[in-house]
């Protein structure tokens, strides 16, 4: 059996645009990666201004983003040399700047012996063409002409079209732990509880695009049969009991083909723990609750 094989790609990413995209899909099919993290120096070398809210930012919109590729990922690390970083992976991915600066001998207290050094421990190199700047001693990277001039700066600057969009979101929410979770009276009138939900459910379809499955514990109502409303689908517990409306969330996660772009919206510890080992990610209940606005992101 082939060992899985994983790339880096560092950088600030402040904010992910499309060429940054195009380079990760670019440097996947040229290097035959299984995986590629973007990788996030909690203090980049260079950019000490940025804190570390700056991180949580840029790695929460980089998430948004990223969810629909399964081999890309993002990390957070200590690591501000290339060297460092880089440790571990078979490919690491950089600009012709930043490899500019990685074998300019100022970045290692003038001395060119570490600096040596330190290009002895990269792995494979893949360099994107950068105006100005040579790809001696890498592979470059070709990539589409269009997307040479494509910078985060420009995107800070207002030209929002350079900013990769976020994906929509595929979420798999837990319905009677939603509702349930709201002291509005629920418990009187729990098939309106439901309804109410996928109301709000369908309205957070059409303002984010996001793909939402509901799951409900309990007989199907004969309004809300099981199947597509208006963007939502509705999922009833295969059985009575006890977790059984958890048990359909599990099969779900378990049956769908990338578990890890799935977000399982509840509050249910054990629930949680079940899918998080399948893969998928979760929010709380309240993440969809109308207390903090249908559609927070």
């Amino acid at each position: 059996m082939n060992a899985s094989r994983a790339g880096v790609y560092p950088g600030t990413f402040d904010p992910l645009t499309v060429a940054h995209l195009a380079i990760a899909d670019t440097a996947r099919e040229r290097a035959s990666l299984d995986r590629l993290d973007l990788a996030v120096s909690t203090v980049a070398l260079g950019k000490e201004h940025l804190g570390r809210e700056s991180v949580e930012r840029r790695v929460a919109a980089i998430r948004a983003t990223i969810n629909r590729r399964s081999w890309l990922d993002v990390v957070v690390t200590d690591a501000q040399l290339i060297a460092d970083i880089a440790a571990g992976y078979d490919v690491v991915v950089m600009g012709a700047d930043k490899w500019a600066q990685v074998r300019d001998p100022a970045w290692y207290g003038d001395d060119a012996l570490a600096r040596d050094a330190a290009l002895a421990l990269l792995p494979r190199v893949l360099v994107v063409p950068r105006p100005g700047f040579d790809a001696d001693g890498a592979e470059v990277l070709d990539l589409d002409p269009a997307l040479a001039d494509v910078s985060s700066t420009r995107a800070r600057a207002g030209e929002q079209h350079l900013v990769a969009a976020p994906a929509p979101r595929r979420l798999l929410v837990d319905g009677n732990n939603v509702f349930g979770s709201r002291p509005d009276g629920w418990w009187r009138d729990r098939d309106g509880a439901a309804r109410r939900l996928v109301t709000e459910l369908q309205a957070l379809v059409a303002r984010t695009g996001d793909r939402i499955t509901v799951v409900f514990d309990g007989r199907p109502l004969a309004d809300l049969a099981q199947g597509a409303h208006d963007g939502v689908d509705v999922l009833y517990a295969r059985r009575p009991g006890r977790d059984a409306g958890d048990d359909r969330i599990v099969e779900a996660v378990r049956d769908d083909a990338a578990p890890e772009s799935l977000v399982v919206v509840t509050s249910d510890r054990e629930l949680a723990r079940r899918v998080r080992e399948l893969g998928a990610r979760v929010e709380g209940a309240r993440s969809v609750s109308r207390d903090r606005g249908t559609g927070h992101r």
